[in-house]
């Protein structure tokens, strides 16, 4: 039998996936790092409120969160530090950053050298532990993750629905936003379902659930 993944191999990513808050929040960060720097979005995340301390008490004396700036001189168009500047603690002011606490990988994840230290409460809170998620969820119905930046984290493209959302129905609603079955491998209860809903051996191929 053709496993689903591989009848969804080579498919471009979906625009957006759909899981509850909690089994958004179950699932585990894959360390892939894209939120800890700057540079590695090519400086479209950055720190918003930046405080004049730079978050040292944290690292004994010394910044941890570092403000950036592109400048010709570093890699060819990279980033460079630079001090902090009156506007960097505003909200509004977008201010692309280094972690001095981040540990880039040989294989190109990123680790966070005080995960088990007291760190700034947003490292703890993004994407899915946020203020106010949970009462967005309840009024909306759905909540955009904002993780559209990072095509390699664990919530990339997903929205939270509320339970009972048709999108997580065990037979019609495996889909995403382009209408295609996401879980890799249906477990065999669903297996069922499937086989039961259309008379087939296997559920049926990558198909449009939703009409534009």
């Amino acid at each position: 039998m053709t496993s689903t993944k591989e009848r969804l191999a080579g498919r471009p990513d979906p625009r957006r996936r759909y899981l509850t808050l909690a089994a958004a929040r179950a699932l585990d960060c894959n360390g892939c790092g894209d939120c800890c720097d700057s540079s590695r979005t090519d400086g479209f995340w950055t720190w918003g409120s930046l405080p004049r301390d730079q978050y040292r008490p944290l690292m004994d004396g010394d910044p941890l969160i570092i403000p950036v700036m592109r400048t010709a001189s570093t890699n060819e168009g990279g980033f460079g530090d630079r001090d902090w500047r009156p506007g960097d603690d505003s909200d509004a002011t977008p201010t692309p950053f280094r972690c001095s606490a981040f540990r880039p990988q040989a294989d190109g994840r990123g680790l966070c050298g005080i995960h088990d230290r007291e760190r700034p409460t947003k490292c703890g809170e993004f994407p899915v532990h946020m203020i106010g998620q949970d009462e967005d969820v309840d009024a909306r119905g759905v909540m955009h993750l904002e993780t559209s930046a990072f095509p390699r984290c664990t919530w990339y493209r997903m929205d939270a629905v509320a339970d009972g959302n048709a999108a997580l129905d065990p037979v019609r609603g495996c889909v995403d936003s382009d209408g295609y079955v996401v879980l890799a491998e249906l477990p065999p209860s669903v297996l069922g379902r499937w086989t039961a809903f259309g008379g087939a051996t296997e559920p049926p191929r990558p198909h449009r659930a939703f009409e534009d």
